[in-house]
């Protein structure tokens, strides 16, 4: 009987080996892992193929690889090659690994994807060649691709200076492009940088003020929803809406032969949707509990020490929260404590939203899931969630799973294939041998996509689970988008009060407040009304303003009737609670003698 007494883990920085003992892993306790470093031919039989391309499951086959590639789909029953390994997989599910096509990779998530079937992601980010290379072949990496960072074109770059720029950003030996946003002024260099690119053979990825017209520009797969929304807007609603006077742009999709008209003309020209539900919305989904719970199970894991605690409070927080874009409110506020009404034009938004995906794949649109992550949720889990909100939107979990397997690699295979087809996204033969084995069928409830037994990559089955020391940060952790920080207080009014004035309404102006801000007077907490992210309000108790004294600057001598140097003061700050948060800076309202 073999065994394998030794796992080495890869570091992702220094690719240093690091040998953790685990144990004797009996081969018969899991077939295939415990033999993989003398077997690199495997027959797999039993299991139902969901292989990322067919529009329904392939049942009665075995799939075989050798080394790292799939050599073949056979029919049930054939006869294994001279000296593979048969692995017995009766009653469970086989899918291509998954790929996040929208991350930005932080170099501590390796193992966070993996765990969660996820063996490619596609990175908005120049990412070290050397990193690149090793993420091929290092067993506690997914496969690493990368958009070589934005092209900085700006609106005043001539043609001369945008092919100067794709030149240099074409030695980042990037997979795919992804543009500044577009908007009324970088349109026009935006269509010049565009064809450039395309001539080069790369898809082109971004945000679009005006989806519409970006996709005339140049434009293959639209980031977010919101670009097709601002283009059906009245030019007042949108002037409204950028000056912070509606809660969403989601409010706006109501014409929908408007929408239809825009989706027709998208799907017509071959774009991509990437609509980062779970980032944009996840708040609102049905299953917005389920979520958390989900992440919390993960983060609580006693080996995932390197996960940075201020992001996973903030990722918590999210499933309980919602992206405002009024003046009234910051930019995550909690639902919970938002007005019945202002909670019901945000659900509306977001059923709206699930409307335009559903049109979107009805009309034969393909969809690339994507997450945002880190911002969009934990690494990994957060393209599960993803596939759930798709099919919560009306996908089928069969184009659900397609849009985290083919549809996510095409983006990597250029304007119109002319980068070759992906290795990555499907079971076909001549692919990379990148697989998750499921106990349950996500065909009929697509969370069974987060039932796996086993994932393999580049023929290798991955040790799931988690160690301790592959990541140690070195420096603080940056913040998810939108994280709101200590507050800052500008002024207060009134600046002083006559002692025995008896209850004063106080005004802390600033910025950085929340719906959850809590006002501390003299270090203690008193009821706290929130106007806007600029100004709290607060009654000051009349008991702490019914003496003068003790005044610190007064010093041993008669009795005078006025503060000779100053007067006592009270100290009001606001706290913030986390996630992030923090506390602001002090001011002092000044108690005056009568």
């Amino acid at each position: 009987m073999k065994t394998s007494p030794v796992r080495v883990f890869v570091d992702p920085i220094t690719f240093v080996g690091r040998a953790i003992v685990v144990g004797l892993l009996l081969a018969t306790s899991i077939p295939g892992l415990a033999q993989h470093d003398t077997t690199d031919v495997f027959l797999l039989t039993g299991a139902t193929i969901i292989d990322g391309v067919s529009d329904a499951p392939l049942s009665d086959r075995s799939l075989l690889i050798d080394g790292d590639t799939i050599s073949a789909i056979l029919p049930a029953g054939s006869a294994a090659p001279e000296g593979a390994e048969i692995i017995e997989l009766d009653g469970q599910y086989v899918i291509p690994g998954l790929i996040d096509s929208h991350v930005h990779w932080l170099d501590w998530m390796g193992e966070l994807f993996l765990n969660h079937g996820v063996t490619s992601i596609v990175a908005m980010a120049n990412i070290d060649p050397a990193l690149r290379a090793r993420s091929h072949v290092a067993e506690r990496l997914p496969r690493i691709y990368h958009s070589g960072a934005r092209i900085p074109f700006s609106p005043d770059d001539d043609q001369d200076r945008i092919r100067e720029l794709v030149q240099e950003w074409l030695a980042k030996e990037p997979d795919m492009a992804h543009f500044p946003d577009y908007n009324d002024v970088s349109g026009n260099v935006f269509a010049v940088a565009a064809e450039e690119v395309h001539n080069n053979g790369f898809l082109i990825f971004g945000h679009a003020e005006n989806a519409p017209q970006a996709i005339r520009d140049g434009m293959d797969s639209v980031e977010h929803v919101w670009g097709f929304t601002q283009a059906a807007m009245s030019r007042s609603d949108l002037d409204a809406f950028r000056n912070g006077e509606f809660l969403t742009w989601a409010s706006f999709m109501t014409d929908w032969n408007r929408m239809d008209e825009m989706i027709e003309d998208a799907v017509e020209a071959g774009v991509y949707l990437n609509p980062t539900l779970l980032y944009e919305w996840g708040g609102m989904s049905e299953d917005a509990g389920q979520h958390e719970l989900d992440d919390y199970r993960v983060i609580s894991n006693s080996d995932l020490v390197y996960f940075p605690e201020n992001i996973a409070k903030s990722l918590l927080a999210k499933h309980r929260q919602i992206k405002n874009f009024s003046r009234r409110y910051e930019n995550l506020p909690f639902t919970k404590y938002l007005p019945d009404e202002d909670k019901a034009e945000f659900q509306a938004g977001y059923q709206n939203v699930l409307e335009f995906v559903r049109r979107w794949a009805q009309a034969g649109g393909k969809i690339q899931a994507g997450t945002d992550t880190i911002s969009g949720g934990v690494p990994g889990l957060s393209l599960q969630h993803e596939m759930q909100m798709l099919v919560e939107a009306g996908l089928t979990p069969i184009q659900a799973l397609k849009s985290a397997t083919r549809w996510a690699a095409e983006l990597l295979e250029g304007k119109n294939g002319a980068r070759g087809v992906a290795r990555v996204g499907s079971l076909e033969p001549g692919k990379q041998a990148d697989l998750v084995v499921l106990s349950a069928n996500p065909v009929s409830d697509i969370t069974n996509a987060l039932s796996i037994e086993r994932v393999m990559k580049g023929g290798v089955w991955i040790q799931l689970g988690y160690n301790p020391e592959y990541y140690a940060f070195t420096s603080p952790s940056r913040s998810v988008a939108g994280a709101t920080f200590a507050p800052v207080i500008s002024s207060v009014t009134p600046a002083a009060v006559n002692a025995g004035a008896g209850k004063t309404r106080v005004v802390l102006e600033g910025s950085g407040f929340l719906l959850t801000s809590l006002i501390r007077v003299n270090g203690i907490s008193v009821e706290t009304t929130v106007i806007n992210p600029r100004r709290l309000e607060f009654d000051l108790p009349a008991e702490l303003v019914a003496s003068p004294g003790p005044d610190p600057y007064r010093a041993p001598g008669p009795q005078q009737r006025i503060a000779i140097v100053g007067n006592r003061s009270i100290e009001i700050h606001v706290f913030n609670p986390p996630p992030e948060g923090g506390t602001s800076n002090s001011v002092h309202l000044l108690v005056r003698p009568n």
